[in-house]
């Protein structure tokens, strides 16, 4: 997984191919920060209103779907299986 984060509002994501993907937040283009090393510090989560999928540092509470205002409790249920 390459880490990146937004220049624009901090936003980070996590995704499984390289690239310049655009911030769900704010769209500005993410720069890449480096490879993570341990992925299973890294949770993966699908909105269920909107059913988008991003992954997340786990610890940081409430989650909240970047697309819309849906906060997710400390372990959401996965609905649906999507890569980005």
């Amino acid at each position: 997984m390459i880490k990146y984060e937004c220049k624009g509002c901090g936003t980070l994501i996590y995704l499984e191919e390289e690239g310049e993907p655009s911030c769900p937040v704010c769209r500005m283009t993410m720069t890449e920060l480096g490879e993570c090393k341990k992925p299973a510090k890294i949770k993966k989560f699908i909105c269920p209103e909107c059913e988008h999928v991003f992954y997340m540092e786990t610890g940081d509470y409430p989650y909240k779907c970047p697309f819309c205002d849906y906060t997710f409790p400390p372990t959401p249920k996965l609905q649906q299986e999507e890569k980005l």
